[in-house]
């Protein structure tokens, strides 16, 4: 099992949702307090359900 670097993937989320946001999706903004609240398997599982690839958040160590 990889070892998520959960800085960058919420990071990421916090973008993506940002970007929803101002693309007409006003209730990603309802989210964005989620996220920050979420503890790393919570937030992992969401980004899983959002279709997110969490290889891209792989630590160094875990790439081979």
């Amino acid at each position: 099992m990889a070892t998520i670097d959960v800085d960058a993937l919420r990071d990421y989320m916090r973008d993506y949702l940002g970007t929803a946001m101002s693309n007409g999706l006003p209730a990603a903004m309802a989210e964005l307090p989620e996220i920050d609240g979420m503890g790393p398997r919570e937030l992992c599982e969401r980004a899983k359900r959002m279709g997110v690839d969490l290889g891209r958040f792989a630590t160094r160590e875990d790439v081979g």
